[in-house]
């Protein structure tokens, strides 16, 4: 009967002592506990891929479903050039460049690579996806992001901006925002933002996934942030209702990041693949 009783109580310390060291490992590791609690929704969500590009080939992008984004007055466009020396596909990524290299018919201090796929390629709902690495230097603004197919709402932010990642000169994080006329300030910031930690100088998976109600924000498969719509906000709240367009570029050298220090250049951003998917029927 003692031997029983003995028996009995060390089994229960022993239940015990697991499930301490089981909850003493959850709490040391939310990030993984929190991954686990990312993939379980979306094994409940079942997606349809529409559209993707996995930069196989060498030279130029696929013109079918890219164009070069054109220079423009904002600062992440003041820099872009339409050559396939700043956008190329090689060992099966996707190349965006920026250097300080002398083009004798073109005479700007540096030069940058972008594409986007506007009138080739946009969606209104759905889950976006894409793996890429950039290096760090002064100066520096690699982004992944969305815009209006047609600014249906007026001229930005009033018809949106979705910034799945967004960073800029040395910092240990990247930033995923949401633009339009309700949280965009009028010198450009943005109070929908969040700041995400990633693994340096390796590949990460940025991505969003958008419904009628809400733009979740991740990193990894990690949940970070998510916009809500507001019933009663309107299209200044909520613009989010209309097609966007994917865009891709390394950029820098004005606006948020300011200056380069020329000793860190060249600025890379490859991207081993984009993937988007709509909710399956």
């Amino acid at each position: 009967m003692i031997n029983k009783s003995i028996k009995l109580v060390l089994a229960v310390l022993l239940i015990f002592m697991i499930s301490f060291s089981l909850m003493a490992q959850s709490l040391n590791n939310p990030v993984k506990d929190g991954a686990r609690k990312v993939n379980n929704e979306n094994h409940h969500q079942k997606w349809k891929l529409i559209f993707s590009d996995h930069f196989s080939l060498s030279g130029k992008f696929d013109e079918s479903k890219w164009s070069f984004s054109p220079r423009g007055n904002p600062a992440w466009a003041k820099f872009l050039t339409p050559s396939a020396d700043y956008v190329f596909q090689k060992g099966g990524k996707l190349i965006l460049r920026m250097d300080d290299q002398s083009i004798s018919d073109d005479k700007i201090p540096y030069h940058s690579g972008g594409i986007q796929s506007s009138e080739k390629f946009n969606l209104t709902y759905g889950k976006v996806e894409v793996r890429a690495k950039f290096n760090k230097g002064k100066g520096s603004w690699p982004a992944i992001w969305m815009m209006p197919e047609n600014p249906l709402y007026g001229n930005w932010p009033g018809s949106g901006e979705i910034d799945i990642m967004e960073h800029v000169n040395q910092e240990n994080v990247v930033h995923q925002t949401i633009h339009n006329g309700y949280v965009t300030d009028a010198q450009g910031g943005s109070s929908a933002t969040h700041k995400a930690a990633y693994k340096e100088r390796e590949y990460n998976t940025y991505s969003v996934s958008w419904t009628q109600d809400s733009i979740a924000f991740y990193v990894n498969s990690v949940h970070q942030y998510t916009y809500k719509r507001d019933a009663d906000g309107g299209s200044k709240q909520w613009p989010f209702d209309k097609p966007f367009y994917l865009i891709l570029n390394q950029s820098g050298g004005a606006g948020w990041p300011g200056s380069v220090d020329k000793a860190d250049l060249p600025f890379v951003m490859e991207v081993d693949w984009v993937r988007v998917y709509r909710a399956a029927d």
